[in-house]
């Protein structure tokens, strides 16, 4: 008789009850930002198969699925949430029947669509690797959850957070959503990018949310040794064993601060008769100095301050009474001055590259105080692969390479968006999880960023290639006009046949092309005018020039007379009321303006070699390459070559998909060959890798 798991849990203990609730909304608040980031990342690949596809029923059904993702984003989350919430509510019930032998089902055969096939597939193969993955932090969250409830250890499926629960939610989620299979295929590829790699930060969340409240405080979860372990083997002397990643996390604290040890072993002892600062005291004077960071010496344009600096004003909060002084002389320990100096000094060359002045100097600076708090409660930050190590990297990239400091809406709701995250650092409890969950915001943030990018630049690029076909064929129609202006009448009808009429031409060859009959048509026109053709139906060359005229937006109104005026001219009618010549040519001239000069393609030859060789590799490769142009305040700007054409122009881009110059390929050689402009090597360096790179250097130097 299976037991009804309200039932099971109306007898639980008090305690047990607060802490699964605890526990699941816990787990529903995380759920929230890397289940949105997977909508976000399913959503852009839909519109990135669209724009690839050339299929037309292919883009109706991708389209049709991003307007029922924008209609059932929520569902989708809460469906999610909710399968999670049912299995915290059977929490034990499927332990229970399995040790009471419950009947497996009957095995059936069906055919199964092939799509589906791999999608299962897909989704068993995800399950077997986070549960290897995590397999530690698993054992430990199904031992602490299985002794709130009196149940067997939990594992597989009876375990609510586990790799199985999560893809029995997806099931349930992306059922409501009624996707093509081959969709729910995208989904899971994009639920695997977001969300997947952080179900480590989830279990660490809640094995140290049970282990606050003592659940089982000394269970530590140690892979089993295999087989019969076989002896070491003696070593050369050249040669020792590799440590492991465990022992790399230890030490890489102690490897950076050893030039520091050896520095302070170096200079004469110094009898200091202060006492050293405690834990406790420098988190209170670390959090006084967050309220007041105008107290750090120095602190004009908010970027990160040196460590002489910021040692300073610690001292100064540690030793700062309520009368302005403090009886008790206190100090910062090695340790605690060491990692001090270590993330002063990194954080100071992160903003090296930065814009003077800027907010995104401003912006890390503002994480300097929140960082050192990490760095001081846990020196396993200085681990590369640390949380917030990671969350770093990121969003110092983005600050750099989307922040711009012109002042728009775009800049400036990018910065609001970067400083609420930089704020949740300086006002929640310094932990890798609080790193681990800013993630998925920040790459939200960043796909939304990129997608906006993407969409500028593809109206700026079809945009310049209209232009590029409309300029083509103005010097195809003036070509044309050229062969026959030996015959062109003076006056206004030159007016008209040299200008209004070469535009004709041109929007005539861009829509029909040249061989079309409308072009042939137009080009009869020209003819007739220029007295190359006889005019033998003046009725239908009145018609023609009245079209051709109103085809470049002149009025019907001032079309009409002057098709009539025009025609008159070729073939003189006595009866004809011809209108003023005067006031046509005049409301001509007010039409056309000036005749415009087209630009001409630089394609004259420079005299450097350099700049020639600069060209002709600009010319062969296809757009899409980056580069670094030199500002006159000798700051540089990331550029995208996102167009060029043959005849030279080229379009370069800001990362946000804005214009920034609209050149040409010669003009880019030159800035090349002169070193006003290079090219950015893609993907860049990791900013903070190249910065601890720069702090080893200077700390190293004599």
């Amino acid at each position: 008789m299976e037991i009804d798991p309200t039932a099971r849990a109306a007898h639980w203990p008090a305690r047990t009850r607060r802490l699964l609730a605890d526990t699941r909304q816990l787990s529903a608040t995380w759920l929230h930002e890397p289940l949105r980031a997977c909508l976000g990342d399913f959503d852009r690949r839909l519109h990135d198969k669209s724009d690839r596809t050339r299929s037309h029923v292919d883009q109706q059904r991708y389209l049709a699925t991003r307007q029922t993702l924008l209609q059932a984003r929520q569902t989708f989350e809460q469906r999610f949430v909710d399968s999670i919430d049912r299995a915290f509510a059977q929490l034990g019930a499927a332990a229970a029947a399995t040790s009471a032998g419950a009947k497996k089902p009957a095995l059936t055969l069906s055919l199964l669509d092939q799509v589906e096939h791999e999608l299962t597939t897909t989704l068993d193969q995800l399950v077997a690797r986070n549960e290897a993955r995590n397999g530690p932090v698993l054992v430990e969250l199904g031992y602490r959850l299985a002794v709130l409830v009196a149940a067997p250890p939990l594992e597989g499926a009876a375990l609510p957070l586990g790799p199985q629960a999560m893809a029995r939610a997806f099931r349930d989620a992306s059922a409501a959503l009624r996707l093509p299979s081959e969709h729910d295929v995208l989904l899971l590829q994009s639920l695997e990018n977001t969300l997947v790699p952080q179900l480590a930060a989830l279990y660490d969340l809640v094995n140290r949310h049970l282990l606050a409240d003592g659940i089982l405080p000394r269970l530590r979860a140690f892979p089993m040794a295999r087989g019969t372990p076989r002896a070491r083997p003696d070593l050369p002397p050249d040669i020792t064993p590799r440590p492991s990643a465990t022992t790399a996390t230890v030490h890489a604290f102690d490897t950076l601060r050893e030039p520091l040890v050896r520095r302070r072993r170096a200079t004469a002892p110094h009898i200091d008769t202060s006492l050293v600062a405690t834990q406790e005291e420098l988190d209170e004077a670390l959090t006084a100095l967050q309220q007041r960071p105008s107290l750090i010496p120095g602190h004009v344009d908010r970027a990160p301050a040196g460590a002489a600096r910021l040692r300073q004003a610690l001292q100064g909060m540690l030793n700062r009474g309520d009368n302005g002084a403090s009886p008790t002389r206190l100090r910062l320990g090695d340790t605690h001055d060491d990692v001090v100096e270590l993330v002063a000094s990194w954080l100071v060359q992160v903003a090296a590259p930065l814009r003077a002045g800027g907010a995104a100097r401003a912006l890390l600076g503002q994480l300097q105080l929140p960082l050192l708090r990490m760095a001081l409660a846990d020196h396993g930050f200085f681990e590369p692969t640390h949380a917030a190590q990671a969350w770093l990297a990121r969003f110092a990239e983005t600050a750099r390479d989307w922040i711009d400091d012109s002042g728009s809406d775009a800049d400036r709701d990018t910065l609001a968006a970067l400083a609420h995250l930089a704020d949740r650092t300086v006002w929640e409890p310094p932990t890798s999880a609080l790193y681990t969950s800013l993630q998925a915001p920040l790459d939200a943030l960043l796909a939304q960023l990129q997608r906006k990018a993407q969409l500028a630049e593809r109206r700026h690029v079809e945009a310049m290639q209209g232009h590029d076909r409309l300029e083509q064929a103005r010097r195809r129609a003036a070509q044309l006009m050229t062969e026959r202006r030996g015959a062109t009448p003076s006056g206004g009808l030159r007016g008209l046949v040299d200008r209004a009429w070469t535009d004709v031409l041109a929007l005539t060859l861009l829509r029909h092309g040249e061989q079309g009959e409308a072009f042939t048509s137009r080009l009869a026109i020209a003819d007739q005018l220029c007295g190359r053709q006889p005019v033998a139906n003046p009725v239908a060359l009145r018609q023609g020039l009245d079209l051709g005229l109103q085809q470049i937006g002149m009025p019907v109104e001032e079309s009409a007379p002057l098709a009539q005026w025009v025609v008159a001219s070729s073939a003189p009618d006595p009866a004809a009321a011809l209108p003023s010549a005067t006031a046509l040519a005049l409301q001509l001239k007010q039409r056309l303006g000036d005749a415009p000069t087209l630009a001409a393609p630089d394609d004259a030859p420079p005299g450097d070699p350099r700049t020639v060789a600069a060209e002709q590799l600009l010319r062969q490769r296809p757009a899409g390459d980056w580069f670094d142009i030199l500002a006159d305040d000798g700051s540089s700007r990331a550029r995208k070559l996102a167009w060029h054409a043959p005849s030279g122009r080229c379009l370069l881009l800001d990362r946000r998909g804005q214009v920034a110059a609209r050149t040409t390929l010669a003009q880019l050689a030159r800035m090349l060959a002169t070193g006003q402009a290079r090219p950015v090597s893609l993907p860049r360096a990791n900013p903070l890798a190249t910065a601890w790179q720069a702090v080893a250097r200077i700390l190293a130097a004599p």
